[in-house]
């Protein structure tokens, strides 16, 4: 590569949404911002990981993870291990629950990178912005090379307990690679998440006498505490699995108004699956807060259950003769082919169906404040299967294709 040039090349996203993947090259250095599996990928075995990879030439120098959803950082088990990974705490610790809960491959060489605290990679500064998603600490990069300022939006929104964030994100940039995830749908405005709240304890309110099931992200920290307020609203017992309970623990110890079992009022772990060896300190810790599914059934009206599809054969234990099944949760999730016989089963029981569920993702009149606010001279389309619709808002938009250089 030609001195003082860097290239920018967006492998994946220019036509999706998830398996992002941005690579930012000068003549001596080259780091990656994001390295994503694609959300249409059904592959767990990590060998077969490898074919999703982008054609990526040369060395990596460092690779920067946005947030810990799978979209953004799932091929990263399949790159060479002696490269260093830049990551929040938070997404650190949600690593090390998956390694431990669903198996998935270790992230090695991990460092933690701090909140306007640069780190430089070769002649490449990269200093990350905590934005509002439904992952917690999700960050916002801004890359700095030859003069260039480059400012990576990451996954955002405007609408979530957070919002405010953006107006931390630096300005006058040189370009915005900004997400679309919702360009397609410019009139649609976003719940936020208080309102979703709102929505929550209505429904405990309306059905005095129902169990309710929610199936939300065991990740999606904003909506876990959503419900947790609204059942400290409504009187009811919040009862996340033992999964998701560690999760919480984990966030918790990095922001002590997380909700966690063992500091706030009116939570019970429910014990599901049989314990396994590499979950035993995990459910140890979580012991003095069990909950059974026959205690549950002895009252299930007492009861808010965090719940998933693969839960089933335990939901089934309880057996409540009235429920709500409420939804909260992305749709397209809901329509998966595995994920139907806990509908089927719902369906034949009788119990009601609700969605209350907000997008991770700004809308149109979002990503228009973020653009107001940041001013960048130019805008790339990422994330998105709508880069088309970006200049129908935006004056100063290049679109690229998966794969293209672009020398800045």
């Amino acid at each position: 590569m030609d001195k003082n040039r860097v290239v920018l090349t967006v492998h994946r996203g220019t036509n999706q949404v998830g398996g992002s993947c941005v690579e930012i090259a000068t003549a001596t250095t080259k780091i990656l911002i994001d390295i994503g599996l694609p959300l249409d990928s059904k592959i767990n075995c990590s060998e077969d990981l490898k074919q999703y990879l982008p054609p990526i030439e040369g060395f990596i120098d460092a690779v920067f993870i946005s947030h810990y959803h799978l979209d953004h950082h799932g091929l990263l088990s399949v790159i060479d291990s002696s490269i260093p990974v830049f990551a929040s705490a938070a997404t650190e610790k949600m690593f090390k629950i998956n390694e431990a809960f669903l198996k998935k491959p270790q992230v090695k060489n991990l460092r933690i990178i701090e909140a306007k605290t640069p780190v430089m990679i070769g002649d490449i500064r990269v200093t990350a912005y905590i934005v509002d998603h439904s992952a917690y600490d999700a960050m916002a990069f801004l890359i700095e090379a030859d003069g260039k300022r480059i400012l990576y939006s990451g996954d955002i929104r405007m609408h979530g307990v957070k919002e405010s964030l953006y107006k931390n994100l630096p300005q006058d940039v040189d370009y915005l690679i900004l997400e679309g995830t919702n360009m397609g749908n410019p009139e649609c405005r976003n719940e936020t998440e208080l309102a979703v709240c709102t929505r929550f304890a209505d429904l405990f309110l309306k059905y005095p006498d129902r169990i309710n099931y929610v199936w939300c992200a065991g990740q999606n920290i904003d909506r876990l505490v959503q419900i947790y307020k609204a059942c400290l609203k409504m009187g009811k017992i919040f009862v996340p699995d033992v999964y998701v309970a560690n999760v919480l623990r984990e966030i918790h110890e990095i922001n002590k108004n997380i909700p966690s079992a063992a500091s706030h009022r009116d939570i019970r772990v429910w014990f599901t699956p049989k314990e396994m060896p590499e979950h035993r300190c995990f459910f140890y810790r979580m012991n003095p807060f069990k909950i059974k599914s026959s205690e549950i059934r002895q009252s299930p009206e007492k009861y808010v259950v965090i719940i998933r599809p693969s839960l089933l054969k335990y939901i089934k234990q309880i057996d409540a003769s009235q429920a709500n099944l409420i939804t909260s949760i992305w749709k397209n999730y809901k329509i998966r082919e595995e994920n139907r016989p806990l509908y089927d089963w719902a369906y034949s029981k009788g119990y009601e169906e609700h969605a209350v569920h907000t997008s991770g993702h700004a809308d149109v009149h979002g990503l228009k404040m973020i653009v107001k606010y940041v001013c960048p001279k130019l805008i790339i389309p990422i994330h998105t299967q709508y880069k088309a619709s970006y200049s129908k808002l935006f004056s100063n938009v290049v679109e690229l294709n998966d794969g293209e250089k672009f020398v800045i």
